[in-house]
């Protein structure tokens, strides 16, 4: 599905703010914490935050969920569109502009929290985004959790509840995976991005592994008075200066999400830039791009 013209869009934009008050200035500062979200019934982990008592999500989330999701930076809007509307949300602006399927011209709803831009990452609103997309949440008062409902349960892709450790996450942890990832991956496609990502959360489930993300990316091991690091980023030091793109952030947060084309791998390697005969010889699992991922 495709704009029906970005002029309209620009002009419901233009007769919205024409109408209310000057843009919201959104603290820089919002506290996002993983957070654990029932989805169809399957627990999965994502960045959140609780803004005005609701809960502010990703708005790359929703690529789990059978939606499609964009920047607009034009417009300086995440762009959702599902099977019978598109959704943008201006960040920092009191409204959302909507565009249903069959109709050739935009609605615009007013919106509280708005939705917010940190750290590369579009936030919007969890209950406002999937009731307009057909799904539905609910909240349990007594367990404290919030559960969504996509009515379309074959759509997810890949979430499980497995990681219990990666729901600790803290943010100085999401902070060194962006960045490894970045750094490991920053040519590789989405995909590859991704599974590098899913593989150095694999390894904080497994026991034989520190257990925590920043703990296993910076782990070194010793043996015959050798230092031994795990990743090459780490050794040359290449981590400190790498600069997480916006789809190193949205794929990282997919993999946040459960998400792992790496077939459960817990290394990768490039076979052109290693002759670590002890890599070589793990389990293969899959190959994408420059990567061969093992177990």
């Amino acid at each position: 599905m495709r704009f029906k013209g970005k002029t309209m869009f620009l002009i419901a934009c233009m007769a919205w703010t024409l109408t209310t008050a000057t843009p919201l200035a959104h603290a820089q500062d919002t506290q996002i914490t993983p957070t654990s979200l029932i989805v169809d019934g399957t627990p999965i982990t994502t960045p959140a935050a609780l803004v005005q008592d609701r809960m502010m999500v990703p708005a790359t989330l929703f690529n789990q969920l059978g939606a499609q999701v964009s920047w607009d930076e034009q417009y300086r809007s995440a762009v959702i569109r599902h099977s019978s509307v598109i959704l943008a949300f201006p960040v920092n602006r009191s409204y959302a502009s909507l565009l249903w399927n069959g109709q050739t011209q935009w609605q615009s709803e007013e919106l509280s929290p708005s939705a917010f831009l940190q750290n590369n990452r579009s936030y919007v609103p969890l209950a406002y985004t999937a009731n307009k997309l057909g799904m539905r949440t609910e909240y349990d008062a007594a367990t404290h959790s919030v559960s969504l409902y996509t009515n379309q349960p074959m759509k997810l892709k890949q979430l499980t509840s497995s990681r219990t450790r990666v729901a600790d996450a803290s943010a100085e942890d999401m902070k060194w995976l962006y960045r490894i990832t970045e750094a490991e991956a920053g040519g590789e496609s989405y995909q590859g991005k991704v599974a590098v990502a899913a593989s150095i959360l694999n390894r904080v489930e497994d026991p034989a592994w520190p257990d925590t993300i920043k703990e296993t990316i910076f782990q070194v091991t010793h043996y015959n008075g050798k230092s031994y690091y795990q990743y090459s980023p780490v050794l040359d030091k290449r981590i400190y200066d790498a600069e997480p793109s916006a789809e190193t952030i949205r794929a990282v947060d997919e993999a946040m999400t459960g998400s792992d084309p790496s077939g459960g791998a817990i290394l990768f390697y490039n076979p052109a830039k290693t002759d670590n005969q002890w890599v070589r010889s793990r389990p293969t699992t899959v190959t994408i791009g420059n990567h061969v991922f093992a177990k």
